[in-house]
């Protein structure tokens, strides 16, 4: 069983061994009975009891305290039952003691720590000393097999063979009673009871007393090593004398390598001298076995590690002194070998300074004439050439001349000599390295020692000429060139040899990686497969699969079709192989350099298949499939590794883009550029081998086809078809794709093959490759849901049960994908989802039920198994077994691939089970409107505790993908196919950067719907939850806020009014809100490649600021909000007013210039509430607000001044940058006309009506800024300004009291004279013409608005005092623009005496002029009524400019959010309402004209006029005048904070008192817009010069932008006040307003922003 089955059950586990191991040892053993059984059941349960410390214990070192307790008192039972049986000497039942004794020493050894138990390290040493103390009765031990190093295993005795079951072979010793093979072993030996029982008693005696040597301190140390030197001492003459030097050898080096491990330290000085003492008297014995010489000499080599440098130099000088005047060679050899050993374990660079001595001296030994002793001298020497590295360099002249020399003077050619002389050289090659240049002589020499030794044709010498190889080519790979090692390499590939075999293939895989491209070239593939299909060694075979696979990533990129050939000829080889005729040449043997031959050695035993020869390959094969002697098929096998080799040649191409991009690689191919082999170019040959294989009879192969073509739509699904355009590369193999999934997804078929099938279905299905084609569709479609019917019954009984469980989870996942895939239209392309997706709606709408149901059980397992939740018993798991850990662990990566597209598939488009917040249960799709949905059907109705456990799941998958200390993701995210918001159908989010913000945040978005809210799902608590999760998320990228900007006004629509008064709720909002602003506007400041971007961010952010503020306005929401929450409204009012500012600034277009007002005027209809409210929150409500003004008067002075400095720093005219300046310009006088008013307003809360210094400063200040507009040098600068005082003049009519509008307005009445007489005293050109009619139509107005009578003498008096001046200084000029100016004066006189209350004013101000100046005017007004007759045919006035506010493009917004029908109802509305007289511009009426009389009669009315009229007669019909002429309802930013809409003020009598007033205040208010501007042909005309052609588009402009408004305000008055008081009792407005947000906020994430109608109009009339 697998280890994380039994995790939960281990303290379970370890009872089982309670009941053996209680009670008293002596009871226990004194028991009457037979011991026997008893011993061999003790001794399985310690066998089974060393496995678990091994699985649970050993390995888990964390959680090992809790287990070690209990396992250890049971090895100390086991112990005491040992030294009780022990003492007794029962004869009869020593083979089972023995047996329980080995058991018992294992388990010790299988702890991690000695010192755990050290309690019984007593008894353990007196146990493990017997091979000591009683030598006589204790075999030899065979554990120096394994302990030695295996790299000096040439010395012998146990040479490697050929492979490790000749070395197993020679190994085994046998035995009648020995240890059978227990099953849980992990390496079982290939022969039953190699050893027997008192060889392995003794082996795991000494073994384990070199752990317990370890773990002593220094005094036991040295008392244990006292005994071993008394104990060698005392059995020299002995006959057992050689086993105990072998059993005191095992012991140390097993005592120091458990040192190495347990101690860092040095050890003590005596215990090394004692340790020294006893190896060097081992050796000085002479003629001893070589594996005691190869022990001791090692151990000296791990006392050089035990100890410190002085030692080991001392040690070493020793050594070195000993060889002077040996004459042993057995000791000599030990000797160098030693040294050898002790520069191994101690490193080059501390023993540097003893190198030349070791060298010289081993050197002096090596040339002996004694063979044995020779070759244990050049092993020596060449450990120390392989431990000095650069410290040898100087010796390498010497070394090579001593390898030459016993080549030379060796007569009988032992190989074992030739050998170690091999490795002496491929040393020198590690130690030289780059500098073995070609010509150098070290190289000459190297090659000819090594060209010497192959010569014998022996595997031993041959396998070091194949390593020097090796060498050149990791150490010195300019030495000799890629392709004569590849002929040397390839030689040897058939060796029957594995160790050849082995070197061959590895040496290879270097070359590979160090030169690629010359590798390429000689196109080995070919060999490679062949030698794959004739390896029967397993490690060789995986290594060779390694070389192919590193070879087809390092060739694949420049030579794809070649590995396609070569893979489908491996594949789809069916007919015998030819035989290739190889020359004599061939035989002969190649060497390094070329000029050497040579042949490898036969073997008779058949471990490979009988093959002799192997081709010798060039540059070139003439067959595809390398010719062998005898006939037959490619294994099995090898055909499905070509297979698998193919399925990876699409990633193996890489990154390079040709390979992708048709049109890329063909102009690369027409270019002559690379190879122009490019991986597109061979995409039908590529097709055309995946389908083969996915339609093979192998049906096994069958799936890797499949996956090969799902790779291949992965790569190439977005590539287009050059030959028809608007199609894809892909849908010309439509045929075989189809087939493929048709065969894949067969009943008949199996659940790997299934499971790939479902995959291609998937990718095919949501690639666009079938887009077109509903048949195929359909079809597919049928094929994925055939197995949905039998979804409960879908098992393998033949496979694993995770199988099943993962054909579950891949068909659900290829549902859920489709679904996503095809509200991807729908959600981003409403009016073009193909007919073939849009027919799959009703059948996802009727599967709904099923499928929520499996989605959301599976959702569920998947949680409980990433939160290792134990539910056993209350969780009935929707998977089966899936509660298993090993089941878990193999459905975990398909699972995590699976839950994006399932969680995304859940909430599109799903309805709540029941809609009435009482929890009437009522199916959603019956109450909710078709309209609310994106698809128009109900999709997934979900329980409440299935919404809790979907929103659950979305916040803990986002809110732990944001948590930076979690050093692991609780859910992981594993490639998945996520449709999220905002991407096309044929995009694929498949990509190791997808995020999980990327796919919860959309789920999130149909969660919050309205639906939802009024179901009673959402409560504020878990609203607050998500809005803590964006906070803490608000410094993330620009797509994290785009999505989280839309969940946010999600939340701000669709909240119910209880919601907003939850002061935690509501600070929360207006917070992210702010910090998104925030953020978006460092992203417009800062100089950043998001810079661009900001506007995208920033509309879906203002249709949320502006639902906050107008959701906050209504007087029932605020009344119930406590006074903190509503003095937090103050500060909430003043950060959106100032960044509504800021925003202004950076508005780079004319569109985002209109949102940001649009803010800017839903934050000022708050500031109005807040005004009418402020008595009720007390004096500090109102130093606040006062202080917001006053900080908005700062920022639009700064506006202002930036904006004319832009304007005057600007050459070009016309550019957009200039016209969008005037626009800010124009929107920023508005603001700062209207604050006086406002102030005045706050004054008047005070009760502090006599005097307010910040009120007058404010007057002053606003006074001063508007005269400095007025007098600027740029005339449109000055035309901007009247063109607002004028609009602001109009607009005050509406007013209860605009009392001090005019007052303040008055005040630039000075100025505006001046302006007048400034451009009479210059010549008069067409701007002065645009300018002197303006500041008249502003004094006109200013009489015609004013309520009371004085007001309007007084400035009747003014506007005919400028009529005088205008006349007076103009008398001797009779140029074009001087009479211009004087037809504007005519007529706006000839206008003013046709109003009765103002011609009444204009005869008491004639009464009261001097003479001069009254006939002077007399004239004017006969004059103008000359003008009124012929106005058709001379009328040649000053054009106007109407140069107002940028209007909101909500509507228009809006219009694009909702579905196509309301859309086309809505354009079709405004184009009635833009094409209206109320959106043109006026002229004079006709009709008016016609009816006119005479001159003297016209003249004799205006005699009879009395000369002045009550106020409420004037009042009355300027209101219902000025009320008839302004059809722009859509007043100005500030306008909405000083006045209330006109329906809040007149009585339903006033009201129809206005509309059915005679229609010559009509007629008189047209005529008074309408004829100031004048004639259009006229003004064509006149305004033909540059500079007032660019003041007439500015105006124009801004004049549709107000028409706009106007059209929008005027159509949803209602709707304006509806939508801001939620609580209203319009229900279908309501209801209205709940599909849009539906729909229109989940459909775009960054709603749509385009241009009306009018814009494009106006845009035409600019052109």
């Amino acid at each position: 069983m697998l280890k994380e089955e039994l995790e939960d059950q281990v303290f379970d586990i370890l009872s089982l061994w309670a009941g053996l191991f209680n009670g008293n040892p002596e009871d226990v053993i004194g028991e009457n009975g037979d011991l026997q059984p008893r011993i061999r059941v003790w001794s399985a349960a310690i066998d089974a009891l060393t496995s678990f410390i091994r699985c649970f214990v050993s390995s888990n070192l964390a959680a090992s305290g809790i287990l070690l307790q209990p396992v250890m008192l049971y090895l100390n039972r086991a112990l005491s039952y040992i030294s009780l049986l022990a003492a007794k000497e029962l004869l009869d039942i020593k083979p089972e003691v023995d047996i329980f004794i080995i058991r018992t020493l294992i388990g010790y050894q299988s702890l991690p720590d000695p010192m755990a138990y050290k309690s019984d390290h007593s008894q353990i040493i007196q146990l493990c000393t017997i091979p000591y103390r009683n030598a006589s009765g204790c075999e030899e031990s065979s554990c120096l097999m394994f302990l030695l190093d295996k790299r000096d295993a040439c010395l012998g005795p146990w040479i490697p063979g050929r492979d490790w079951f000749e070395d197993e072979l020679r190994a085994f010793q046998g035995g009648k009673d020995g240890l059978m093979p227990c099953v849980w072993d992990n390496e079982l030996s290939s022969f039953p009871q190699p050893e027997t029982i008192n060889k392995i008693l003794v082996n795991q005696m000494l073994l384990c007393f070199g752990i317990i040597f370890a773990a002593q301190n220094s005094g036991d140390m040295l008392s244990l090593l006292g005994m071993m030197e008394q104990y060698l001492k005392a059995g020299k003459k002995q006959p057992w004398h050689a086993a105990s030097m072998t059993n005191i050898c095992v012991g140390l080096l097993a005592g120091l390598k458990a040192l190495l491990a347990l101690r860092p330290q040095s050890l003590e000085l005596e215990i090394l001298n004692l340790a020294q003492a006893i190896f060097k008297g081992i050796l000085i014995e002479g003629d001893i076995c070589a594996s005691q010489r190869r022990a001791s000499s090692e151990g000296l080599g791990l006392l050089a590690r035990l100890g410190n440098d002085i030692f080991t130099a001392r040690m070493t000088r020793s050594l070195l002194g000993e060889l002077n005047g040996i004459t042993d060679s057995h000791y000599a050899g030990s000797i160098a070998l030693s040294l050898g050993c002790i520069h191994r374990s101690a490193g080059g660079m501390a023993l540097s300074t003893l190198v030349p001595t070791t060298v010289s001296s081993i050197t002096l030994l090596a040339k002996s004439s004694i063979p044995a002793l020779q070759i244990w001298s050049l092993h020596g020497l060449l450990l120390t050439i392989e431990a000095a590295g650069l410290s040898f360099v100087s010796h390498v002249q010497a070394t090579l001349g001593l390898a030459l020399e016993i080549l030379l003077s060796e007569e009988n050619g032992r190989v074992d000599l030739q050998q170690g002389v091999g490795r002496l050289i491929n040393a020198i090659v590690a130690v030289l390295g780059p500098e073995l240049a070609p010509g150098s002589i070290f190289f000459s020499r190297c090659k000819s020692v090594v060209a010497e030794i192959s010569s014998s044709e022996e595997t031993a010498t041959l396998l070091e000429s194949v390593r020097f190889t090796q060498q050149l080519v990791l150490f010195a790979p300019h030495a000799v060139s890629v392709h004569s090692h590849v002929q040397t390499l390839l030689l040897t590939l058939s060796s029957r040899q594995p160790a050849l075999r082995h070197l061959a293939v590895s040496t290879l895989r270097h070359l590979i990686e160090k030169d690629p491209v010359s590798v390429i070239d000689e196109q080995i593939e070919d060999n490679l497969f062949c030698m794959l299909d004739e390896e029967t060694d397993s490690e060789i075979g995986n290594l060779i699969r390694g070389t192919i696979m590193r070879l087809l990533y390092v060739s694949c990129p420049s030579r794809p079709s070649r590995w396609i050939s070569i893979c489908r000829n491996m594949v789809l080889a069916m007919s015998t192989r030819a035989t290739a005729e190889i020359s004599s040449g061939n035989d002969s043997t190649s060497g390094p350099d070329g000029d050497s031959r040579f042949n490898f050695g036969d073997d008779d035993e058949n471990m490979v298949s009988d093959s002799k020869h192997i081709p010798v390959q060039g540059h070139a094969f003439v067959t595809s499939i390398v010719g062998r002697n005898r006939d037959k098929h490619l294994r099995y096998r090898t055909r499905v590794f070509a297979a698998e080799c193919l399925s990876y040649l699409p990633e193996a191409v890489g990154k390079n883009p040709a390979h992708f991009d048709l049109s890329l690689a063909s102009r690369k191919v027409a270019n002559e550029q690379a190879s122009g082999d490019w991986l597109v170019l061979q995409v039908q040959e590529l097709i055309s081998v995946a389908y083969q294989i996915s339609t093979i009879q192998f049906e096994n192969m069958r799936p890797i086809g499949v996956r090969l073509l799902s790779s291949v739509v992965d790569k190439f699904e977005t590539v287009p078809d050059p030959e028809l355009p608007g199609h894809f590369l892909l849908e010309q193999y439509q045929a075989q794709l189809i087939s493929a999934v048709r065969t894949a997804l067969d009943t008949s078929s199996g659940p790997i093959l299934l499971e790939a099938g479902l995959l291609l279905a998937t990718k095919v299905m949501t690639s666009g490759i079938i887009s077109g084609d509903q048949a195929a569709v359909k079809r597919i479609f049928s094929l994925l849901s055939r197995p949905l019917d039998d979804f409960k019954d879908l098992y393998y009984p033949s496979f694993a049960e995770w199988v099943s469980c993962k054909i579950k989870i891949r068909l659900l996942a290829a549902h859920a994908s489709l679904k996503c895939y095809t509200y991807a239209f729908l959600r981003r392309h409403q009016a073009v989802v193909p007919d073939e997706y849009l027919a799959l709606l009703p059948l996802f709408s009727r599967s709904s039920s099923i499928l929520g149901k499996y989605w959301i059980s599976l959702l569920k397992d998947y949680s409980c198994v990433c939160l290792h939740l134990n539910l056993k018993r209350n969780w009935n798991s929707f998977l089966d077994a899936i509660q298993s850990p090993l089941v878990s662990s193999k459905l975990q990566p398909c699972l995590e691939e699976a839950w994006p597209v399932i969680l995304q598939a859940l909430a599109l488009d799903a309805v709540p089970v029941n809609v009435d917040r009482n929890g009437n249960s009522e199916a959603a799709a019956e109450n909710m409107s078709a309209s609310s949905l994106v698809s128009g059907y109900s999709m997934v109705e979900l329980e409440s505790e299935e919404y809790q456990f979907l929103w659950g799941f979305a916040l803990l998958v986002i809110f732990q993908g944001q948590h930076p200390a979690l050093c692991k993701q609780v859910i992981p995210l594993a490639s998945a196919k996520a449709k999220h918001d905002g991407d096309t159908p044929a995009e694929d989010t498949t990509s190791p950067g997808l995020k999980f913000y990327e796919i919860v945040l959309p789920v999130f978005q149909f969660l919050l719907t309205q639906k939802f809210f009024s179901a009673g799902f959402l409560t504020v608590n878990i609203c607050e939850e998500l809005l803590l999760v964006f906070s803490y998320s608000i410094y993330m990228d620009n797509s994290w806020n785009s999505l989280a900007i839309s969940v946010l006004s999600q939340i701000v629509h669709n909240c119910p009014e209880d919601f907003l008064e939850a002061e935690n709720f509501a600070c929360l909002v207006v917070e992210l809100c702010l910090g998104c602003l925030f953020r978006v506007f460092h992203c417009a400041s800062a100089f950043s490649p998001v810079q661009a971007c900001w506007e995208d961010l920033l509309f879906p952010l203002f249709v949320a600021a502006k639902t906050i503020m107008r959701r906050f306005q209504p007087k029932c929401l605020l009344n119930h909000m406590s006074q903190k929450m509503q003095k937090h409204l103050h500060s909430v009012a003043l950060a959106f007013l100032l960044i509504g500012y800021k925003f202004i600034r950076q508005a780079s277009t004319e569109l985002s210039l209109s949102k940001v007002t649009d803010i800017v005027k839903c934050v000022n209809s708050l500031l109005k509430k807040l005004i009418d409210d402020a008595p009720n929150l007390g004096d500090d409500a109102i130093v606040h607000l006062r202080n917001i003004l006053c900080t908005s008067l700062d920022e639009l002075a700064d506006l202002t001044k930036d904006c004319i400095e832009g304007i005057h720093r600007l050459h070009n005219k016309r550019s957009d940058l200039r016209k969008l300046l005037l626009l800010k310009l124009a929107f920023s006088i508005e603001q700062i006309v209207m604050l006086p008013k406002i102030m005045h307003e706050i004054q008047c809360l005070e009760g502090n009506k006599d005097s307010d210094p910040i009120y007058f400063s404010v007057f002053k200040f606003c006074t001063d800024c508007m005269l400095t507009i007025l007098t600027d040098s740029n005339l449109q600068v000055q035309a901007i300004g009247l063109q607002v005082l004028k609009s602001v003049v109009l607009k005050s009519n509406n007013m209860e009291d605009n009392s001090s509008i005019v007052f303040f307005i008055g005040e630039l009445v000075g100025g505006i004279l001046t302006i007048i007489k400034n451009m009479l005293m210059k010549s008069m050109t067409k701007e002065s013409v645009v300018i002197v009619g303006e500041c008249l139509q502003v004094l006109m107005l200013l009489q015609t608005v004013s309520k009371e009578s004085d007001c309007q003498r007084g400035f009747m008096s003014l506007f005919l005092e400028a009529i005088v001046m205008i006349f007076s200084a103009s008398e001797d000029n009779c140029s074009q623009e001087v009479n211009d100016i004087r037809n504007t004066a005519i007529r706006l006189v000839s206008h003013l005496a046709q109003i009765p209350s103002s011609a009444g004013h204009l005869k008491d101000v004639l009464l009261l002029m001097s003479e001069t100046h009254r006939q002077q005017l007399q004239g004017v007004i006969r004059a103008s009524v000359t003008l009124d007759h012929s106005v058709g045919e001379t009328k040649s006035v000053a054009p106007q400019l109407e140069i107002k506010l940028p209007g909101p493009l909500e509507m228009r917004r809006e219009d694009n959010a909702l579905p196509s029908a309301t859309q086309v109802k809505l354009k079709q509305q405004s184009e009635e309402r833009y094409s209206s007289p109320l959106a043109t511009p006026i002229g004079t009426n006709n009709d008016d004209m016609e009816e006119d009389e005479e001159d003297e009669d016209d003249w004799d009315a205006f005699q009879s006029f009395p000369a002045t009229k009550n106020a409420a007669e004037t009042d009355s019909v300027v209101e219902r005048t000025v009320k008839e002429s302004d059809h722009d309802e859509s007043i100005s930013s500030a306008l909405e904070i000083s006045t209330d809409n006109s329906q809040q003020y007149l009585s339903s009598e006033n009201h129809n008192s206005i509309n059915n007033s005679n229609a010559e205040h009509s007629e008189v208010a047209t005529e008074i817009l309408s004829d100031c501007s004048g004639d259009g042909g006229n003004r064509e005309k006149i305004l033909c010069d540059l500079a007032v052609e660019e003041v007439k588009e500015i105006s124009t402009k801004i004049e549709e932008h107000v028409q706009r408004r106007a059209s929008t305000e005027t159509g949803n008055s209602e709707d304006a006040e509806g939508s801001i008081d939620v609580a209203g009792d319009d229900e279908q407005q309501k209801e209205s307003s709940d599909n849009k947000v539906d729909t229109d906020l989940v459909l775009d994430t960054l709603p749509h922003v385009g241009l009306s109608d009018t814009e494009h109009n106006m845009d035409q009339e600019q052109h």
